[in-house]
């Protein structure tokens, strides 16, 4: 089978399905990047163009299963572990600090885990910070993809994802093996993944109540409409006084005014106003 040209007709059509069902925005200069990422699924499922693989997606019996193929195949898995480590320190000091004397607990989400790598180190600084007990932390994991978090589940990953991780770290949590490295159990277990579309209003207000959300680097992806609703969504989850980190190149300060910005000399955070 040859690969099947794009039409601006049909280049719209599924730029807005993706945008409505995930959110992610594919502008007239990503035509060409859509087309060849989806041209894979074409051959996959024996449709002739795109325009036939529009009706797939709207009235296949299968369509439900090829949407999921889809949420694995358009998200950026791309992370590591202890990736920007100043808001983990904040997370460790006075998050942990305000949850702890507020309720004796920390809950925190990692919104959109990918394959697990934050939501794990979340858990592994709490467990180094040595001042809470293993029942007194909850780190909950929710992503679009579920190849992505089937990764997450089984905690085995390869030498990319340590390029900033401490030495001390992966000694203490993680099994070496010829091809890669297995997380420990300690750890695994202190992690809850599912699946959830940020765009769910009901599922994430479900979420809650939680103390942090970890939301890093995926409204990037996201137009200026969908970023607002999934910022006023996650706000939804959290406790009044929680709080939001997004990743360094992102801002909602006049996106909501759901949250109030917090700065200091290594990272900006956000609280949500109480309600």
């Amino acid at each position: 089978m040859s690969a099947a040209e794009i039409s601006d007709y049909d280049f719209r059509a599924l730029r807005d399905a993706i945008r409505e069902r995930f959110g992610i925005d594919y502008d007239d200069s990503k035509q060409y990047l859509l087309q060849s990422r989806l041209q894979a699924r074409l051959i996959k499922r024996s449709v002739p163009d795109f325009g036939a693989y529009c009706r797939f997606l709207s009235s296949h019996r299968d369509r439900e299963d090829e949407w999921n193929e889809l949420a694995s195949l358009l998200t950026n898995n791309e992370t590591y572990f202890f990736r920007e480590r100043a808001q983990l320190d904040i997370l460790v000091g006075p998050v942990l600090d305000e949850s702890l004397r507020a309720r004796g607990h920390l809950r925190v989400w990692s919104a959109a885990c990918s394959t697990g790598e934050e939501p794990y180190t979340l858990a592994m600084m709490l467990l180094e910070s040595h001042r809470v007990a293993r029942g007194q932390i909850s780190v909950l994991a929710s992503d679009l993809s579920p190849r992505a978090l089937e990764r997450g589940g089984a905690g085995f990953y390869r030498e990319l994802s340590f390029r900033v991780c401490p030495p001390e770290i992966v000694q203490r949590y993680f099994r070496p093996s010829e091809s890669g490295f297995a997380l420990s159990d300690e750890v695994k277990r202190l992690v809850t993944f599912s699946r959830l579309n940020l765009l769910d209003s009901p599922g994430v207000a479900a979420v809650g109540p939680v103390d942090a959300i970890f939301c890093r680097n995926l409204l990037i992806y996201f137009d200026k409409p969908t970023q607002k609703r999934v910022v006023e969504n996650l706000a939804r989850a959290l406790r009044p006084g929680g709080y939001l980190f997004l990743g360094h190149a992102e801002s909602i300060v006049r996106l909501t005014d759901l949250y109030e910005p917090i700065v200091t000399a290594q990272a900006i955070y956000y609280r949500v106003k109480p309600r």
